[in-house]
């Protein structure tokens, strides 16, 4: 009863929050989910500042007061109960720790990994930022200068508006995050990041640098996929082949030398197709393509008469892959042409974002 009164005393306040476009769904139960660091608690402590703060109970699993201590449910639901709380939040939780929740107006469930509860839970994912949100955490800049920004600083939120160099935050973001094995586990995916790996040939490479078994490095990429951190996308014309996406792409060249601007931009453009909720493939070495058969091409600084003389090269496979459209992702160049019934476009990276909605 002690750690629940810490907990309803603790000040819980947030301040300089930048709103997200993400709102927290009005439900009985809420499960929110994410990969580590996409903003989850500051979401939902601002949620709770419309709140009064003696009809609220915030619980943090990963507070240090935890080590030693249990918490079982029918404490929390007596606490809740004689203090009449309406909203009970759970940050940092593990699936199943509670056999059954304890009995609440409204519960809220904060995690890093999905879970699927028998209940009726709404379910609300989280993803780190995107270009847009980006974009709106900038007080100044032009649409240049903040694409710039954005490539070197990536998507996670804590850097946004940060003026500290992110190498520091990264490392702290590493070392809050994961432990020893997990770290060494990141340089090793984000090495991969972008290229068709296989998880035996992540064990391989992993176990030439450093020590360790097969199944624990199998158990840590089942949990990094769980968490958000990688993804392995089909490849369109070879299913059982799979392209790793890393889940921040300056993270990923923090943690290594392979990552150059091209592999950068291909993640950056990968990524923006996942957190728009579009279902697309990996086509070929470089490129993607979308559940309407549109292929979208990385070519950052690509001429027109450069794409051109490469289509007509490529141009019998797009027709037996039966592409509708081609988008062309650039830096700054715009142009478009058409070849037979398939039109080619490029636009630059900050004006492709803005209609992926549509795709």
């Amino acid at each position: 009863m002690q750690l629940l009164e810490y907990f309803y005393d603790r000040n819980n306040d947030i301040v300089n929050y930048h709103q997200r476009k993400f709102n927290l769904p009005d439900a009985d139960k809420t499960l929110l989910y994410g990969s580590p660091a996409s903003g989850k608690t500051s979401l939902v402590l601002d949620y709770l500042m419309n709140y009064d703060p003696e009809l609220t109970l915030y619980i943090d699993f990963q507070d240090p007061k935890f080590q030693f201590r249990d918490m079982l449910e029918e404490d929390v639901e007596g606490f809740v109960e004689a203090n009449e709380i309406e909203i009970l939040v759970l940050d940092h939780y593990e699936h199943e720790y509670f056999e059954t929740f304890p009995k609440v107006k409204k519960l809220i469930v904060i995690s890093s990994t999905y879970y699927k509860y028998e209940d009726n839970f709404t379910y609300l994912h989280l993803p780190l930022l995107d270009y847009e949100e980006f974009f709106s955490f900038q007080k100044r800049g032009t649409e240049k200068q903040i694409f710039n920004l954005f490539f070197k600083q990536g998507t996670l939120p804590q850097l946004a508006r940060q003026t500290t160099p992110k190498e520091l935050l990264f490392i702290n973001f590493i070392k809050s995050h994961f432990n020893e094995s997990e770290q060494k586990l990141l340089s090793v995916l984000a090495n991969f990041n972008g290229a068709t790996v296989t998880t035996y040939q992540i064990y391989t490479y992993a176990k030439e640098r450093y020590k360790i078994s097969k199944d624990l490095i199998y158990r840590q990429i089942k949990s990094f996929q769980e968490r958000g951190i990688i993804t392995f996308i089909e490849e369109f014309k070879s299913p059982k082949q799979k392209k790793l996406l890393f889940f921040d792409f300056a993270l990923a060249k923090y943690l290594t030398l392979t990552q150059g601007f091209q592999r950068q931009f291909e993640t950056m453009i990968a990524l923006s197709l996942t957190k728009h909720n579009i279902h697309f493939k990996a086509f070929g070495i470089s490129g993607y393509i979308t559940h309407l058969n549109h292929l979208i091409i990385p070519a950052p600084f690509e001429s027109e008469e450069i794409f051109w003389k490469k289509t007509h090269k490529r141009f019998s496979s797009y027709r037996k892959s039966n592409i509708e459209k081609v988008i062309i992702v650039t830096i700054n160049a715009q142009y478009e042409f058409k070849i037979e019934n398939i039109k080619f476009e490029a636009l630059p990276f900050y004006e492709w974002v803005v209609i992926n909605d549509e795709e």
